[in-house]
This record gives structure tokens, C-alpha cells and sequence, in this order.
């Protein structure tokens, strides 16, 4: 783990700094534009933008014009590749993970020097990516159009009508304009459908109108950010999406001249073209050939741009010794036009901290010289397994769905596996379960695969159609099938081997551990000996599977269009007191299912307490009075303080659970509103029950079981993971090319609910305020879910140990992430959750008493010889 947190992780997620300074303009060279205007067609390729029939008023207007054939750089999101044409500044593997939010590289660029300079007026008109690398900046206006994801017409023909009014006004006389409907509908329906064609169709019609009202001594660059695959995906550095053309028109262009530059030399124009200083952090090179001027101007213009060149060398190489670039000579050949991605070092280091995993799986597991040689079938399918893991994610270009759908099998198995219903007694018996059966038949499995394949003539499609409906079946049969408890048979580890092939690999995915979950809690619910249960139990087990219920199927926008449990959290918040009451009844039903769960008899009192307790801080919420929240936050800590008395110094658990949850409910309700309040109690007060409910009964021989030590390894996992979703933090599954597939963006912090961070102080709230209002909730949860846990038998050490093997297997092959930056952000999340659940589970075990109600004790020692 030390030589991917120390090596590689930097290269991946931090940004380099860039050189300041600029090269001024040569006073010999004439500027004859007295205008300039960059339009940007989001998502439209190389092969459709120069195709007649796809844009023929396009086509017509280039006959006039300079054509260039652009290559973006290896990410290929719209706003790194917008940043690299605007700014000319080469992204880091960083920004793929920032796309939503990427912001100015800092220093000046062409499209800030222009707005300082008394000759020009700037103006921007299009989506939020342009928005967030120039919107902060007063001497530029920008004009925001972006109308959402599903938005494919309304937001192109504002942005048109902002343009066409400014240009008829004069308002602005250096402009960009930015078309994000054709990549929107590329993403719905791919690009090679009826839909993208038709849109294609109306944008050519909308830009011809535009250009007829630009003015001819005025310059024009018409071009795109990126490309899109058939399936209507781009992100990474595949070359149908790299691959973009240029149109360039106006005073000193070569009409009919055609050339072959990257997309930041876009960038580099526009100095040229307006006469302004050349920035030392723009990483372009100027295309000559476009443009009439003679050749002594053009040796000129290209020393004034090997000078920022040479510059920007100098800073990023001024510790080696044998630079030996020329300031006075160009030599472009010597500058990598490529930004450093992937590295052979890391791909090295990805591989030997694998080798290294599987060396101390086997040291841990005490697996013999000759156990190795006598299954070594086996152990050729684990070395195969580490190989398909590398190679999924080393070639993500080809598809990206499968390794995620790999990582939701991978989850499946884990839960499913370790939470199946079980049974006491060894049964010898044939199954009669005919889902079990099924799964079992590697060769059926073949057969639907390739059947899928030949029906939907495809690979990809066949591949991931599978590996869902097997995951769905897996989770079914999790719920109906009965498994013997003892498993130490000959091949007693190999269960434990899957377990950490599982967990280690990069691209598991959440939600899909809810599919077992959900379908497991029903099977017990359904079992016969369920209505034996005790009343809290068959309670919990009842709210349980309803939350699970709206996790499993409220949670994908990208097929009902909208995030239905983020709507709750969002909506749910009352404006006024007549929006009060389906928030009251709504708190009311949870107060009453939290006491009724936490407690062995009915305490009405203690019902009528919290929801009294739940509906003051309605009225606290509507009244949005910073001096009401300050008296109520005061309360919270006092009910913090009263759990942690009656926990610590005057032991009752019943109290102090009780205080404990009217004080998180609470704060909770003020900060993430009544939804979250009422999916944080039950979830706190159902993972006291959880345990009971899913395992089989206490003896002293469980701890030796593996089935028993994953178990206790995914359980606190589970329940997480299912609380983050009710807050809407988790989404599930869309629709795609490969059919139904995993998120990309699964875990996405852009979702987190800020306005509780104005609680307290409604005006203007500090920053460290509103993190400190927004992150303490979510601590304090996590924490009384382990403590609950923890109290009610579940050990935490196996936990500690599955969180440690999800850090390491994202570590593993985040060297394989630059290039891919979906994969980046999915790493990265991954191992931030990874990462909090992990300190909160060894808090707890820190925190543990000497003494505890629950005789139930696990050395580290033998949990980490178990597991």
C-alpha cells in the first residue's frame, strides 16, 4: 500500500503548477481581425462534423475556410477538453475527476487578456463548463444556458438567441459560444441513432444562421470539445473520441489550407489573432499554415512562440542538469505534446503490489507448499482472476461497463454469500431450489451469454446482459437457499479467497450489495419460524426491508429521470407551515417504528416524547431564525451529553440509546431535513436488531466459520451503504448501449445536501461552520451504527480488515485511472467512504468497554488468521 499512496497517488490526483508571464506581441505584425469568436459543439466528432450529409450548411461555410483535424487530449470530458482549447494549459489526471467543477488553472490565458485590453469586449454564452472556468471573473460576462442533462433543444436555442442579440447589439467583439445538446443526446441514445442525427441537423441550421451575422473582418474557429462512441460515451482516450476537426475563418487565413494540430493549439491562435501578449503556461503551437503571411513574419511569430515555449520547458525541467533546449532555435520535436498520464513505473507498481496481496493471502491463510501443488486448478484461477482484474481496468477504452459490472458481482457474491439464509443442521438432501441449480452451470451460463450475443450482435452487450442477470439471480437465490453452517472442509479457504479477490477489486460497485440485502430480509420475513420472532425483531426486520426496498429501486435518475430518494431529502423540507404536515406524519410513523424497534415493551411516553421532540424542529426549520437554531443545537449537544453520561459514568443503555437518537434525529432534521431524519432512526435503531435478524444462533463455534467472519466483515458495510443511499448519496443503475448498467458517477459528493450548513447562522455562514454543521451528523450516525452493531455481536475487526482490502484493491489499479477519468473519480470516492468507515470502525473498537452486556470476544489475532 506504501508504494501506490507514495508514487503513484500524487502523479494521479494532484495538480502541477504552471509558469506565470507572458511574451509580447511582435510590434512588425499587422492584426486585421477586428473580432473573435470560438463556437463549440459539444460532443460532435471528427467523422460526423466534415460529413456533407450530417452538416451541410457547415460544410458549405468551410469551402471558405481553413479545416484542422484536431486531437484532443487523453481525457476527453467536455470540461477538460474546453479548459485545454480556452486556457491551453495540458490537464492533470486530477480534472477528469473535477469535470463538474473545473476551474480556472490559474494566471492569464487569451480569453483573460482580452478582456483587459481596452480593444476587446468578452463575452461567454453556454453551459456551466465554460461558466466555471470564466464565470468568477468580472471583466468577462458569462451567460449561463444550461437547462440540465435531459435538456437536448431548449438551452441550444437560448444560447443562440444570446449570441445573435449580442452580435446584432455589438455588445461583445471576442466571443465563445458553447452547444451542449448534441453530446446530451449522444448520451441518451448513442451516436449513431436517428435521434443524434436529427439533432446534428438542427444545429447545423441554428450555427449557419449565427455565422451569416458575424462580421467578415472578424475571426471564426468552429469546432468541437470531443467525439462520442456509437454508444454514445467519451471520456476516455479512445481515438473516435480524441478526434475532432476544426473550421477557421477570417483576415490572413489560407482558405482550403488543411492542417493536423492539437486541440490547445486552438488556443494558441488567438494571440495571433488579436494581437496579445503569448501566455507562458499555454502549451500550443501556433499552425502556421492556416494563415498568409509571409515568411519572414511566420519565422517571427513562430520565435515569439518558441520563446513562451521555451519558458514553460525551463520551469517544469530548471532541477535537470542537461536541458539543452535553445531559446533562440525552435525545436519542437524536443517538447512532448502529450501530457504524462500513465506511466510503465506505475503499471509496474500496480503489478507487484498484487504479487504482493497474493504473497500474504497465502502467508495469512497458513496455505501449505503442498496445498498449492495439490489445488493448483485453484490457484491457476485466483492468478486468472488478478490478470482479468488488471487487464478490465488497463483497457477500460473498450468498454467500460464490463469491469463495473464485474464490480457488481463482486458485491453480490460478498453479501450474498456471507448473508445467506443458513441452517444448523448439515443437509444432505438434493436442493429443490431450482435457482441454485443454475447458478452452478458454467456451460448454461455460456450458452445465454453467447445466445444474448447473437441476438443483440454483440460482445459487449452479451457480457454485461449476463453478468446482471446472473447478479439478480445470485441475490434471489441468497434469500431461498439453505447452506450448511461448518464449511472446513478440505478447500476451507477458497471462500476466504474469493472474499479478497471481491473486495480488492477496484470497481466494485455499493448499490449493488442492496440487491441481496433486500431479497434476504424478505426471505426471512417469509420463513415460517419468522412469526416466533420477538416483536421488535420481526419490526426491524419489517422497516428494514422497506428501507432497503426504496434503495433498491428510487435511486436511478438516469431511467426514471429523477433521483426519487435525493427528491425526498430535497423536498421534503418544509417551507411553511402548511408544507408541515406530510413532514409531521412522516416523523410521527418513525418516532413511533424507532421506540417500538429500540424497546422490549410499548413506551408510549417515549413515543409521544420524540415525536413532540421531531415536530419542534419542523417549526425550528420553517422559522429559519439563526438565534432559534443556536437555543435547539444547544439542546442536541445536551441530549449528546446525557447519552454519553448514561453510557460512561451512571450506565443505562436504554437511556442513553434513547437520548442518543433523539439528539442525531435532530440534528439530522435541521441539517438534512425530515426525510434523512427519518431514515437516519430507523437505520440506527434497526442495526441493533440487524445481527439477530440475519445470522443463525450464538455458539461457541461460529467464530471458526468463515461464512460467520464475512459476515460480520459486510454487515456494518451493508448498513452503511444503505443509510448513504436513503440520503440519496448513492445511485444505482441506467440505461446504456450494453442495455442496464452500473452509474459511472455511483458515488457523486456533488449531491451532498448543503443547506443544513446554514443552520445557526442563516446570514452568512463560515465555511468551517457549514462543514462542521453538514459533516458531524453523518460522524456521529456512522458511529452509533458501529456502536449498535458492535453491541450487538458483531465483532468489527473483520470489518476493519474488509475496509483495509477495498483502500488497497482501488490503490492497486488506480495506476491504470489517468487516462480513464471516470475511473479516477470512482477510485477516489471509493477509498474517501473506504477511508471514513474505517477510522469510525476503529474509533468504536478503541472506544470499546472492558466490560460489555455482549460476551462476545474476537482476538485480533484469530480474526485476522480467519479472514
Amino acid at each position: 500500500m506504501i508504494l501506490p499512496i507514495t508514487y503513484t497517488v500524487p502523479h494521479v490526483l494532484l495538480a502541477p503548477e504552471n509558469p506565470d508571464g507572458e511574451i509580447d506581441f511582435p510590434s512588425n505584425i499587422s492584426v486585421e481581425s477586428e473580432g473573435f469568436v470560438l463556437i463549440v459543439l459539444d460532443g460532435v466528432g471528427r467523422d460526423y462534423f466534415l460529413d456533407e450529409q450530417s452538416m451541410p450548411e457547415i460544410n458549405t461555410y468551410r469551402q471558405r475556410s481553413a479545416t484542422a483535424h484536431i486531437t484532443t487530449g487523453p481525457l476527453t470530458l467536455s470540461a477538460t477538453c474546453v479548459s485545454e482549447m480556452m486556457t491551453g494549459v495540458p490537464n492533470a489526471p486530477i480534472d477528469g475527476l473535477r469535470n463538474f467543477d473545473l476551474n480556472h488553472p490559474g494566471y492569464n490565458d487569451p480569453w483573460l487578456l482580452a478582456a483587459n485590453d481596452p480593444r476587446y469586449r468578452v463575452g461567454i454564452v453556454g453551459s456551466y463548463v465554460m461558466g466555471n472556468l470564466y464565470g468568477s471573473f468580472d471583466e468577462i460576462e458569462f451567460r449561463n444556458t444550461f437547462k440540465g442533462h435531459s435538456d437536448y433543444y431548449a438551452g441550444d436555442r437560448e444560447t443562440s438567441d444570446v449570441a445573435k442579440e449580442w452580435l446584432e447589439d455589438y455588445r461583445y467583439n471576442v466571443m465563445a459560444i458553447h452547444f451542449s445538446g448534441p453530446d446530451k443526446v449522444g448520451h441518451t441514445w448513442g451516436a449513431d441513432s436517428e435521434e443524434y442525427k436529427e439533432k446534428l441537423s438542427l444545429i447545423d441550421k441554428e450555427v449557419s444562421t449565427l455565422l451569416d451575422k458575424i462580421p467578415r473582418n472578424w475571426s471564426v474557429v468552429l469546432t468541437a470539445d470531443h467525439g462520442m462512441t456509437d454508444m454514445g460515451t467519451h471520456g476516455s482516450s479512445e481515438d473516435i473520441t480524441r478526434n475532432v476537426a476544426a473550421i477557421i475563418s477570417g483576415p490572413n487565413i489560407n482558405a482550403g489550407a488543411l492542417t493536423n494540430n492539437h486541440q490547445r493549439d486552438i488556443s494558441a491562435l488567438v494571440p495571433l489573432i488579436l494581437g496579445l501578449p503569448f501566455p507562458n503556461q499555454l502549451h500550443g503551437r501556433i499552425p502556421l499554415e492556416l494563415f498568409d503571411y509571409s515568411e519572414d513574419e511566420k519565422e517571427l511569430i513562430e520565435q515569439w512562440n518558441w520563446e513562451a515555449a521555451y519558458n514553460r520547458q525551463l520551469f517544469f525541467n530548471e532541477d535537470e542538469s542537461n536541458f539543452n533546449l535553445n531559446p533562440n532555435k525552435a525545436d519542437w520535436d524536443s517538447i512532448s505534446g502529450e501530457s504524462e498520464f500513465s506511466r510503465p513505473i506505475d503499471v509496474f507498481i500496480s503489478i507487484l503490489t498484487w504479487f504482493l496481496i497474493s504473497f500474504c493471502v497465502i502467508l495469512v491463510l497458513g496455505i501449505s507448499r503442498k496445498e498449492i501443488t495439490r489445488d493448483w486448478k485453484i490457484f491457476t484461477v485466483f492468478v486468472g482472476c488478478i490478470v482479468i482484474s488488471l487487464t478490465s481496468h488497463a483497457m477500460l477504452k473498450h468498454s467500460a461497463m464490463i469491469p463495473r459490472a464485474v464490480g457488481g458481482l463482486c458485491s453480490v457474491w460478498l453479501v450474498g454469500y456471507a448473508l445467506s439464509n443458513v441452517s444448523s443442521i448439515t443437509s444432505h438432501k438434493k436442493s429443490k431450489v431450482v435457482i441454485d441449480d443454475l447458478l452452478h452451470k458454467p456451460m448454461l451460463w455460456c450458452s445465454v451469454s453467447v445466445l444474448i450475443a447473437v441476438i443483440s450482435w454483440s460482445i459487449l452487450i452479451s457480457v454485461v446482459s449476463t453478468l446482471l442477470l446472473y447478479s439478480v439471480l445470485y441475490s434471489v437465490n441468497a434469500a431461498m437457499n439453505s447452506r450448511p453452517i461448518f464449511n472446513n472442509g478440505k478447500h476451507h479457504y477458497v471462500p476466504l479467497i474469493i472474499a479478497i479477490i471481491c473486495a480488492t477489486y477496484g470497481s466494485i460497485r455499493l448499490w449493488y450489495t442492496l440487491l441481496p440485502l433486500f431479497f434476504i430480509l424478505l426471505g426471512k420475513i417469509f420463513q415460517s419460524e419468522f412469526k416466533f420472532n420477538p416483536q421488535n425483531d420481526r419490526l426491524a426486520a419489517i422497516s428494514m426491508a422497506m428501507l432497503t426496498f426504496f434503495a433498491v429501486f428510487f435511486v436511478h435518475r438516469r431511467i426514471f429521470g429523477e433521483h426519487y430518494l435525493l427528491e425526498a431529502v430535497e423536498k421534503a423540507w418544509p417551507r411553511d407551515i402548511q408544507t408541515m404536515i406530510m413532514p409531521s406524519v412522516l416523523l410521527i410513523f418513525g418516532a413511533i417504528l424507532t421506540i417500538r424497534i429500540s424497546n422490549e415493551t410499548s413506551q408510549k411516553s417515549k413515543i409521544v416524547a420524540l415525536a413532540f421532540w421531531l415536530n419542534y424542529g419542523l417549526v425550528v426549520s420553517v422559522s429559519e431564525n439563526s438565534y432559534i437554531d443556536i437555543v435547539t443545537l444547544f439542546l442536541v449537544i445536551v441530549m449528546y451529553a446525557l447519552s454519553l453520561y448514561h453510557y460512561a459514568v451512571s450506565p443505562d443503555l436504554h437511556k442513553s440509546a434513547d437520548y442518543g437518537i433523539a439528539g442525531i434525529s435532530m440534528q439530522m432534521l435541521l441539517t438534512w431535513g425530515p426525510w434523512s431524519a427519518f431514515a437516519t432512526m430507523l437505520t440506527i435503531s434497526c442495526s441493533s436488531r440487524i445481527w439477530k435478524i440475519v445470522s443463525y444462533e450464538t455458539n461457541g463455534n461460529q467464530y471458526q466459520n468463515n461464512r460467520t467472519i464475512l459476515a460480520m466483515a459486510v454487515l456494518p458495510w451493508i448498513v452503511w451503504i444503505l443509510w448513504w443511499t436513503l440520503l440519496g448519496q448513492v445511485n444505482g443503475v441506467q440505461t446504456c448501449f450494453e442495455g442496464i448498467c452500473p452509474h459511472p458517477r455511483e458515488l457523486d459528493p456533488g449531491t451532498i445536501i448543503v443547506r443544513g450548513g446554514y443552520v445557526g447562522a442563516r446570514e452568512n455562514p463560515n465555511l468551517y461552520w457549514m462543514i462542521l454543521m453538514i459533516a458531524s451528523p453523518i460522524l456521529i450516525t456512522s458511529l452509533m451504527i458501529m456502536k449498535n452493531l458492535q453491541n450487538s455481536g458483531v465483532n468489527l475487526h473483520p470489518y476493519i480488515i474488509l475496509q483495509s482490502l477495498i483502500i488497497l484493491g482501488c490503490l492497486s489499479v488506480i495506476s491504470f485511472s489517468p487516462e480513464y477519468p471516470r475511473l479516477v473519480f470512482s477510485l477516489t470516492w471509493n477509498i474517501t467512504f473506504a477511508m471514513v468507515q474505517l477510522t469510525v470502525a476503529i474509533v468504536v473498537h478503541c472506544l470499546k468497554r472492558n466490560s460489555t452486556t455482549m460476551d462476545v470476544k474476537l482476538s485480533w489475532e484469530q480474526s485476522t488468521v480467519d479472514v
